[in-house]
């Protein structure tokens, strides 16, 4: 087996020098069959290195991954201990969830016993002592009781006498606990148990953040303290996420521990459906799935739970992290074309998916498909209620000898386990399997305009490009299967009659935002159209929601839903597919889309007023800067004329403030007008700070997003050309926000508030009221933006480690995924994989080699300035260390003639991981005695974290140099890199263990390799659908194409190539079948067509992607492929395969010369042989010159171990052939002696070269 192993385990390479090792077996839980799959720790390490990658510095990368029992047995049976030495996977069952497997030379019953009943005494004991505290003495005692108690929290299979005891609520009042110690220890406690059981750290923190006396007192200090406590808990280190250089938003506390909540509650559903049952797994015919019926609907109603809260943390941290803005803007994009996403980056029509040409077609009967259901045995009663007799379906499961998307005919079924019969053409026998694993396509006579369709679509093809595209029933031998996991499915999802279950879950997600009585009258529209009693949320997940009442709904809903949720809704894809302004082309209500674009309008507009009549009264500039927004504008200027009276009433300005909460855009405007040109906007702005110090006093206003505009506030204090006045209010509006709310403080030591009150304190001499007590009380919230800072990129790594998960869940199962919003959080973390933000700063700092107190003098932009070296020649140099992700655009040296024998001559650019691995010389350049600015270098394609520029030599011999400056242009870093270095790790690992476990059944039982079609296909075809319909543009969907085609192809490809003991490899046995029932292939209705169709579709499939690369073009690209993977994987792929095609070609023709070299008709014998070969290797893999080139050498090298008399004896009867030929042709010879004399010269041709050749030329003559 192909595969680098250690002690047994599979390791896996990820990147360059970079492996994954399966380290610890975690936890088990039953899988989407019932069959049990088990959460493997992979380890992430260095090529060569024993220790894991980054271990010294305490930051060990991780991958969480779940395998089925075939896969553990596979890839890591080590970790299974002797239970992988005496049960294979077929005897393993799933047991009870969070089971765990004996390590080796593990714990045995009674170690185990006795553990478990130490468990339960120091809990006890800890609960006496805590309850006993006060003195230094019993706290000491406390400390030493849970130092052992965490010791055995670090051991799995300990894991339920924890939850039994009352563990659990302990560590809540130890977290809860004054004494700092106890908090800390309880903390590390709740950090080794949740390494086995992330549910109980969930359970712990989300029980300690909804207690009723937090959440009705919680000040900023206790909400300091429970953040903390959060933050001691959940490390960014465990989600192995980095996001250094990437500017995070400054989010202020409470909304931050709204998120928290959220996050804890994600993160617990997520454990609770884990160690849930899958609904109706095994067998669906068997009595006890009828009776376990109430426990697959609450599985069903947990899978809703799980997606509703993680679509509410993706939308709130959406808005968070300030992505919401662009929402509207984004959503208008249009849809990236489909194409393949494993070809290797070629443009070109030739790589657009086929697509059905529209013809007059009938009308058929569409039938659900089972994305439309919430359980497997909710589907399988569809079936068993639909499916008839002689309707066509296709497996949508490997099942045994029948493989995913194989077709055929039902007969009939019975209650047998499995339960239904069909015909199928793959076998071309019958087969029986289960209701659920069953499309139904329909009638044959139904089906009869998609075959004319794929007829109609192949002339079009060829009139079009010459090239027809093949249809995807049986072909003949002499055509070619096409990009088969791209093919179209049958049901046109724009036509459907109902909306699939994520479209619905995502028109659910709104419906439950509502509350009181808009709630209830979107229920009794519901209520009233599928004629329902009870709407529960059983009932609500299964429902079947026809497009025309989801059209209603999307009509209903807009005036019910606040600015933050109906912004949400115009982004999601069922409004985009189904809402109103697809259907009629223009909105019916006042759209949010048209109005987040007036606040530029407004500043625009306040501008030009400002010059035309600067003094204009203040409230027609309010006026004009909210007209836009409608009748929210309208509230805000009821709000402004509340305020400017007298003594303003709490009953008139409350109501309003509640209704701005809502719809806050006018509030943001007003805002952000504070960074409009000082001079010309000075009453304006003096006006709005004067409204916004009156809103501070109210409570009700500190719930309004000030925190998303505080931007625009520092804008004003740093500007230089502010007034005095206007910089006066807007400090005294500041302390008095910052007085108020504390987070703010926060927020504004994040955005730098500080240096620049110190600047403007240094303007004006000192002369700002309360600007001193503001630049104190930004100081001394140092530590809480540190904290803020740190679970903010917890929360956010912990988001995309879970989306990670779904993604694997999704590939696991073929199950779609129901989690609203999961495309737009997708969205923006590929930003920047097509986008470019160019910035001046790229670098973290600037090492030089010498004087490094002027290294200064090379960033500060005054080519007056230099940096002067001192030390020997060619000892210079100047080293950026990059900011993360940062892909170098343009690196150039200013330089001056003046300085003689100071500039310099000679540069070379070296480029490393670290600053002792600077092997890499990126460039080298010449300087010209006349040069001013040189260019280093240009559109680097991959990220170096460190580069070092190297002064060689200096003009006219001199030994020091001087450098007048040192520009840097690139990208701004995004999220893209790191989500896209996760996202290759994780699809890597998972199909390199999947092709593994492939080819271990492939070795132990050939015939397997016929289901290798159909496995590939559905492997490659769920990717292209994922990457069409979550993955914004080309780049992020290659990158995805070329980890999964290099992880699963590859070593397959590899594997199945490489001979047995016997010599013998899968790939030339099955060559050797297809060769002999060749002939009765030819006949559609037989056996053997639908095995040499198994073949031609496998063979096509390996070798349709082009082996060559083409380097794209047009923009700087944001990563580096071949970062990730080794070179010229596709490339070998086809070097494998021609190489065991030569091997087969070799053997067979072999035989043929040692068995009929004798024989009288040895030469048409031959020529036929030869001829049938060559149309096999075009049948297989098309008119490739590779393939004839192997066809070509097997033959030579089978010649060749002929000995020498034998091949004489050959040679001569080719001689003698060709001259009878060449004879009977002049003389009027029989026909066809000429097509004979052609076939035998075309055979002849592999002597050339050959020793052979001259005893061929000897007879010949």
């Amino acid at each position: 087996m192909v595969g680098e192993r250690r002690a047994g385990d599979l390791m896996v390479p990820l990147g360059p020098r970079l492996q994954a090792y399966p380290e610890e077996l975690l936890r088990q839980r039953p899988g989407h069959d019932g069959r049990p799959e088990y959460l493997i720790r992979w380890s992430v390490l260095k090529c060569g290195e024993v220790g894991r990658v980054g271990v010294e510095e305490g930051k060990a990368e991780h991958i969480l991954m779940w395998l089925s029992a075939p896969e553990v047995y596979a890839n890591c049976p080590m970790l299974l201990g002797e239970r992988a030495l005496s049960t294979g996977p077929q005897h393993e069952t799933a047991g009870g969830s969070g089971s765990f497997p004996r390590d080796p030379g593990g714990l045995d019953d009674v170690a185990l016993g006795e553990m478990e009943a130490d468990v339960r005494a120091l809990v006890r004991r800890a609960a006496r002592q805590l309850a006993e505290g006060g003195t230094s003495s019993l706290t000491a005692a406390v400390l030493h009781t849970i130092h052992v108690l965490s010791a055995y929290a670090s051991i799995g299979p300990l894991t339920g006498v924890f939850r039994e005891t009352g563990a659990l609520d302990l560590l809540m009042h130890m977290l809860c606990n004054p004494e700092p110690q106890i908090r800390r220890s309880a903390g590390k406690m709740l950090q080794a148990l949740a390494a086995h059981d992330a549910g109980s750290r969930a359970h712990v923190l989300l029980s300690l953040s909804q207690q009723d006396g937090i959440e009705q007192h919680m000040d900023f200090d206790s909400r300091y303290t429970l953040l903390e406590l959060f933050a001691e808990t959940t490390s960014s280190e465990e989600h192995c996420m980095a996001f250094e250089g990437i500017h995070l938003p400054q989010i202020p506390g409470k909304l931050l521990f709204s998120l928290v909540k959220r996050y804890l509650c994600v993160t617990s559903l997520l454990d609770q459906l884990n160690n849930s049952p899958e609904p109706g797994a095994g067998d669906r015919g068997s009595p006890s799935s009828r009776e376990d019926f109430g426990r697959e609907k609450s599985r069903g109603q947990r899978e809703l739970e799980f997606s509703m809260a993680m679509g509410s943390l993706i939308s709130e941290l959406v808005r968070s992290m300030g992505w919401a803005r662009n929402l509207g803007e984004q959503g208008t994009l249009p849809p990236r074309p489909s194409r393949s996403i494993f070809q290797p980056g070629i443009s070109g029509p030739s790589l657009l998916l086929p697509s059905i040409v529209a013809i007059p077609r009938r009308q058929g009967r569409a039938f659900r498909q089972r994305a439309e259901f919430s359980s497997r045995s909710g589907y399988g009663e569809y079936v068993q209620q639909n499916l008839q007799p002689g309707m066509r379906v296709r497996m949508l499961d490997d099942y045994e000898e029948i493989s995913a998307g194989d077709e055929g005919e039902f007969r009939q079924s019975n209650n047998g386990v499995p339960p239904v019969q069909v015909l199928w053409e793959s076998t071309g026998r019958t087969y029986w399997v289960h209701w659920h694993m069953l499309q139904i396509l329909g009638f044959e006579e139904d089906l009869e305009d998609v075959v004319e369709a794929d007829e109609y679509q192949g002339a079009v093809g060829i009139g079009a490009g010459g090239v027809a595209l093949p249809s995807w029933r049986w072909k003949p031998m002499t055509e070619l299967y096409a990009v088969p996991y791209a093919l179209p499915e049958d049901e046109d999802t724009t036509d459907s009659e109902h909306l699939s279950q994520a479209e619905w879950w995502e028109l659910l997600f709104f419906i439950k935002k509502l509350d009181g009585p808009d709630h209830r009258e979107v229920l009794q529209i519901l209520q009233e159209n599928l004629d329902e009693e009870i709407l529960d949320d059983e009932i609500l997940a299964e429902l079947a929601v026809p497009t025309e009442l989801a059209q209603e709904l999307l009509l209903a809903l807009p005036q019910r839903l606040d600015d933050s949720a109906l912004r949400d809704l115009l982004s999601c894809r069922v409004y985009r597919k189904y809402g109103p302004e697809t259907l009629a082309g223009q909105s019916v209500y006042p759209s949010v889309l048209e109005a987040q674009a007036q606040p530029q309008k407004s500043a625009v507009a306040a501008r030009v007023e400002a010059k035309e009549a600067s003094t204009q009264c203040h409230h027609t500039s309010l006026q004009s800067l909210v007209e836009g927004y409608g009748p929210a504008g309208k509230i805000f200027l009821d709000l402004e004329r509340a305020l400017r009276s007298e003594g303003p009433r709490e009953g008139e300005v409350k109501p309003l403030l509640l209704q701005l909460q809502r719809h806050p855009q006018p509030f943001l405007a007003l805002m952000r007008s504070l960074d409009t040109p000082a001079a010309a906007n000075r009453a304006l702005h003096l006006t709005v700070l004067r409204i916004l110090m009156q809103l501070v006093d109210f409570p009700e206003a500190l719930l309004l997003p000030w925190h998303e505009a505080m931007d625009t506030c520092m804008a004003c204090l740093r500007s230089p050309d502010t007034d005095r006045e206007v910089l006066q209010e807007l400090i005294l509006f500041l302390h008095r926000l910052a007085s108020v709310s504390r987070d703010y403080a926060v927020v504004l030591n994040q955005l730098g508030a500080r240096d620049a009150i110190s600047k403007a304190l240094e303007k004006h001499l000192g002369k700002l009221e309360l600007a001193q007590e503001l630049r104190d009380m930004v100081f001394k919230c140092e530590k809480h933006a540190h904290l803020y800072r740190k679970l903010t990129t917890n929360i956010l790594g912990g988001c995309i480690q879970m989306v990670l998960g779904q993604i694997e869940d999704h590939r696991r199962t073929h199950r779609p995924i129901n989690i609203p919003f999961f495309d737009v959080f997708l969205r923006y973390l590929c930003q920047g994989s097509s986008v470019e933000v160019k910035e001046d700063k790229c670098w973290e700092k600037v090492e030089v080699s010498s004087n490094p107190h002027r290294a200064g003098k090379l960033t500060d932009r005054n080519p007056k300035t230099y940096w002067e070296s001192n030390g020997s020649t060619g000892s210079h140099h100047i080293t950026l260390h990059m900011r993360q992700g940062v892909l170098v655009r343009q690196l150039a040296l200013l330089v001056a003639g003046e300085d003689s024998s100071y500039m310099p001559a000679r540069v070379v650019v070296f480029g490393g991981d670290s600053t002792t691995s600077l092997n890499t010389e990126l460039n080298s350049v010449n300087v010209m005695p006349s040069a001013r600015r040189v260019v280093l270098l240009e559109n680097l394609n991959r990220f170096w974290p460190i580069i070092q520029i190297r002064i060689k030599r200096c003009q006219q011999g001199g030994i020091d140099t001087r450098i007048r400056g040192l520009e840097v242009l690139g990208p701004k870093p995004t999220f893209w890199p790191v989500f896209w270095e996760l996202l290759c790790h994780h699809t890597r690992l998972f199909y390199m263990v999947r092709a593994q476990t492939w080819s271990q059944d492939i070795a132990e039982d050939r015939r397997s390799l016929l289901h290798l079609s159909s496995r590939l296909n559905g492997a490659l075809r769920h990717e292209q659908n994922f990457a069409n319909r979550f993955l914004p543009d080309d780049e992020a969907a290659q990158a995805l194409g070329k980890s999964c085609w290099e992880a699963l192809v590859s070593p397959l490809v590899q594997n199945v190539t490489s001979p047995d003991e016997d010599g013998i490899s899968p790939m030339g046995w099955l060559l050797d079948q297809y060769l002999e029932s060749r002939d009765a292939a030819y006949n559609p209705q037989s056996r053997a067509a639908a095995f040499s169709s198994r073949v031609r579709r496998l063979t096509n499939l390996l070798v349709h992607v082009e082996p060559c690369e083409a380097s794209p073009k047009g923009r700087n690209r944001s990563h580096d492929w071949s970062s990730l993977a080794t070179q010229g994987l596709p490339s070998s792929i086809m070097r494998n395969l021609t190489r065991c095609w030569q091997a087969f070609v070799e053997e067979k023709v072999n035989s043929f010369l040692t068995s009929r070299w004798q024989d009288d008709d040895f030469v048409p014998r031959y020529c036929d042989h030869f001829h049938n070969l060559q149309k096999s290797s075009s049948e297989l893999f098309g008119p490739r010159a590779a393939f004839l080139l192997a066809l070509q050498n097997g033959c030579a090298g089978a010649l060749l171990r002929l000995p020498f008399l034998k091949a004489a004896h050959v040679s001569e009867q080719f001689a003698r052939h060709i001259d009878q030929c060449i004879r009977g042709s002049r003389n009027g010879g029989p026909q066809g002696m000429l097509a004979q004399l052609q076939q035998c010269l075309e055979s002849v041709l592999i002597f050339s070269g050959l020793e052979i050749a001259t005893t061929f030329e000897h007879y010949y003559q």
